[in-house]
């Protein structure tokens, strides 16, 4: 699982947009896309390659509140973008 002190940031071949019609943040790399729900679209935001993981959970958490899955949700969520090459910084 990713690392608490990584500093992910976008992979230079994806990019986050919003999607005229639907309103929704999509996730475009070549010939593919990924629609977010709100909560992936603000994870990603947080993304910048400066904040660590762990900067980025207690940042949700102190916007959302805190609860006991919130930190291995977030790394999950990560994790799955690195496993398809979405994410750069990753490493501690």
């Amino acid at each position: 699982m990713i690392a608490l002190d990584a500093r992910p940031k976008l992979a230079p071949k994806a990019r986050l947009r919003v999607d005229s019609i639907t309103g929704k943040t999509l996730v475009v790399y070549p010939e593919r896309g990924l629609a977010l729900n709100d909560t992936g679209a603000e994870i990603l935001g947080l993304c910048n390659g400066e904040l660590r993981v762990s900067e980025i959970i207690d940042a949700l958490a102190t916007r959302h509140g805190a609860n006991a899955a919130l930190a291995d949700e977030v790394r999950e969520f990560l994790q799955e973008l690195a496993d398809r090459n979405l994410l750069r910084g990753i490493e501690p």
